[in-house]
């Protein structure tokens, strides 16, 4: 290992990435599975390359497709960049030590957000070079440029996201910036998902009606308020001129905002951090929303909720879950499903069917592998199988609850059909939540859990490939098995499912 000065700039980064890419040692199954993955997606960005090769397209058409990719990549490393700096700027608690210690001031924030955009650039990479590898070897060199403009747009995202937050400290206070940056940023990506089904939503649509559609849109492109987005595509496609704005653009941005406000940002938040809340939190609990809960039952439930509910960097990660829906329901607009029933139901309610169980699977983590104080619970004086009856419980109500509203509504017209996507809904919920209650304690409790994939990523693929199998079978029972045999075949799944959540040898957990 390459011996840094201590102190240095360097060395301070190498901790900063340490710290953001640290996880736990992986077996030979996990990089199978991520080396199979990374191979299946290099195959379908070479179907993709294919197809985009036998298009002729203007110039000015490929820059304008190129902008609005680059545009959805900024929307997208954006949301993750604010997310990411929020965490580690407020969520580390740490800025006191590093003041305190012989580190320049000057250094802490530009290390800290040099790393942030690092962290996203990795990610954003791995993805795209399964395009920009085959769009190399299939069409021209020059798709490689896309590792030198990706890093770029990265950096630029990073930048802004520190600006933005900068800007909510100054409106709303360091305390309250924290809970703002975390909605912001997922609003920001709720946009970007909904912005990029736009050309999706009307598939359904008769070819005439498509054609005037794609008309109208590449019109669009040819208004002048669409240059910035044509000198994005330029920059992106490697044109010298725009290319080199870029870069300039996104890394002396960088430098110049972080050297400049960076100094003075990280003390106010650290001042800021230090504010005594006890005065607040013995208000909040004498407010007229403070619950008292009798019952076991009932204290397991709001003890379980509450631990969320009163983190809203949590919250708001748990939230983030329904974003998943985004590309099952709208592309799915106007479309629907002859079931073997006879009826026929809108194709956008099967979404219903992942959400639930991955929601379901994220409050069951919180509530076993994240757990902060499981010596408490295990001598706790309550039997050992109602407290996991009943800390599943907890899991399970937040995702049926809503799903159940959903299909209950789904029943006013098409009541079989409602009555199968429950049995399949519920049938997610119950999986998940017997996969994900059975994950070791997570290092960190529940402040680990948006790097909760970074040390099982067989568990990140199986929750993937569980979904796109438990959306496919309710599609099939949907569409081929009549009603009694799929009520009768999802009743007996849901119970060997439930039988295995409720095994005595777990009730230890």
């Amino acid at each position: 290992m390459i011996a840094l000065k201590p102190g240095g700039l360097p060395w301070l980064l190498r901790h900063e990435l340490r710290l953001a890419l640290r996880t736990k040692k992986t077996g030979p199954w996990a990089w199978a599975i991520l080396i199979v993955g990374i191979l299946f997606l290099h195959g379908v960005g070479a179907l993709s390359i294919f197809g985009f090769s036998k298009m002729q397209l203007a110039p000015e058409k490929v820059q304008m497709i190129f902008g609005g990719m680059g545009m959805f990549s900024v929307a997208i490393m954006l949301a993750a960049s604010l997310q990411m700096t929020v965490n580690a700027i407020y969520t580390r608690g740490d800025l006191d030590l590093l003041l305190s210690s012989p580190l320049r001031p000057g250094t802490i924030l530009p290390v800290r957000l040099l790393a942030v955009g690092l962290a996203v650039m990795i990610s954003s990479l791995a993805m795209a070079a399964c395009f920009m590898n085959p769009g190399a070897v299939m069409v021209s060199a020059r798709w490689l440029v896309g590792y030198i403009t990706l890093p770029a747009l990265c950096m630029l995202s990073v930048t802004l996201s520190f600006l933005l937050v900068l800007a909510l400290v100054k409106l709303v206070g360091a305390r309250r910036a924290r809970t703002a940056a975390q909605v912001l940023g997922g609003v920001i990506g709720i946009g970007a998902a909904l912005a990029a089904q736009i050309p999706n939503m009307n598939s359904s649509a008769d070819h005439a009606t498509q054609a005037r559609n794609f008309q109208a849109m590449a019109a669009l492109g040819d208004h002048p308020a669409m240059l910035p987005l044509r000198w994005l595509g330029a920059a992106i496609t490697g044109e010298p001129g725009p290319f080199l704005v870029l870069l300039l653009v996104s890394l002396g941005g960088f430098v110049l905002v972080t050297t400049l406000l960076g100094p003075a940002f990280v003390r106010s938040v650290n001042a800021a951090a230090g504010a005594d809340a006890t005065p607040r939190r013995k208000l909040a609990d004498k407010g007229p929303f403070t619950m008292r809960i009798r019952g076991t039952t009932g204290t397991i439930l709001w003890k379980e909720w509450r631990l969320i509910l009163r983190d809203p960097s949590l919250l708001t990660q748990v939230c983030s879950i329904l974003l998943v829906a985004a590309p099952v329901v709208l592309p799915s607009i106007g479309k629907h499903i002859d079931t073997a029933s006879g009826e026929q139901m809108a194709f956008g309610w099967m979404g219903v069917v992942p959400v639930a169980g991955l929601l379901a699977g994220a409050l069951v983590w919180l509530a076993f592998a994240g757990e902060d104080a499981p010596d408490l619970l295990g001598t706790a004086p309550v039997q050992a199988r109602r407290m996991l009856r009943d800390r599943l419980l907890a899991a399970a109500l937040p995702a049926l609850v809503p799903a159940t509203l959903v299909c209950l509504y789904v029943a006013l017209s098409t009541p079989w059909s409602a009555l199968l996507l429950w049995l399949v809904t519920l049938l997610s919920v119950t999986t998940y939540l017997a996969m994900d209650m059975r994950q070791g304690p997570a290092l960190g409790g529940r402040k680990a859990f948006q790097k909760r994939y970074q040390s099982n990523v067989i568990a990140l693929f199986g929750e993937m490939l569980l979904g796109f199998v438990l959306f496919g079978l309710g599609w099939l029972m949907l569409k081929f098995l009549a009603p009694a045999w799929a009520v009768s075949l999802l009743l007996v799944l849901n119970a060997g499912v439930l039988t295995g959540l409720l095994w005595p040898k777990r009730a230890s957990a």
